[in-house]
């Protein structure tokens, strides 16, 4: 009689552990976004989570140990600190690029030169593009007002060619101011990364910064 007790104790006890492990929980991370698992992950353990069994029913529920605004707090220093972490590790990667790819100072005002000679010739090139199109759209503005003048009317391709040669013109202007605030941020960034070479280097410069 001993022995069959025991033996259901046993089987009951294998039950039930079996059925522990079979369950899983369900908990919620710091972006609201529910997971399932195994496990709950300590720093979410505190937000409250659910012991479910293998139908997908709730065995267990835990109530969070914090706060609404206590978890808001905490998800909101967790993001911060997750912020500051990526920028540290971009920070880290753009200092590596930056020395593999520079050898010194003069190397690096060098790379700005080209890159701002590149700017100015395409800024040239535009600015013939500019002067050949406002000569067109004068002559066609001429020969439009000659047409009124004369008492003739203006033939309906005239007029199209005007309005396509106002585009282009507002284009092409548009195309050089762009080229200026290429200029302006070119200029910014080089700036900037030979001010942070001159940290990771440890030197000082000689004033020719201008470009």
């Amino acid at each position: 009689m001993l022995r069959l007790i025991a033996s259901f104790l046993l089987l009951s006890a294998l039950a039930v552990s079996t059925a522990v492990a079979q369950s899983y929980y369900r908990w919620v991370d710091d972006s609201g976004e529910v997971h399932y698992g195994q496990s709950v992950p300590p720093e979410y353990a505190a937000y409250g989570y659910e012991r479910l069994g293998p139908d997908g029913t709730v065995r267990e529920r835990v109530e969070p140990q914090l706060s609404p605004e206590e978890i808001a707090e905490r998800r909101q220093q967790r993001a911060e600190q997750e912020r500051r972490e990526a920028e540290e590790r971009n920070q880290e990667t753009r200092d590596r690029m930056l020395l593999a790819t520079y050898g010194s100072e003069e190397d690096l005002r060098d790379a700005m030169k080209m890159q701002l000679q590149g700017l100015e010739s395409q800024r040239a090139s535009t600015r013939m593009a500019v002067e050949l199109v406002e000569n067109r759209f004068e002559t066609q503005i001429g020969r439009a007002a000659r047409l009124s003048r004369e008492g003739r009317p203006v033939p309906g391709r005239l007029q199209e060619s005007i309005e396509e040669t106002r585009t282009e013109l507002r284009r092409l202007r548009a195309d050089l101011d762009r080229l200026d605030e290429r200029e302006a941020q070119t200029r910014e960034r080089f700036m900037a990364d030979l001010a942070r070479y001159r940290e990771l280097t440890d030197t000082g410069g000689d004033g020719s910064d201008g470009g």
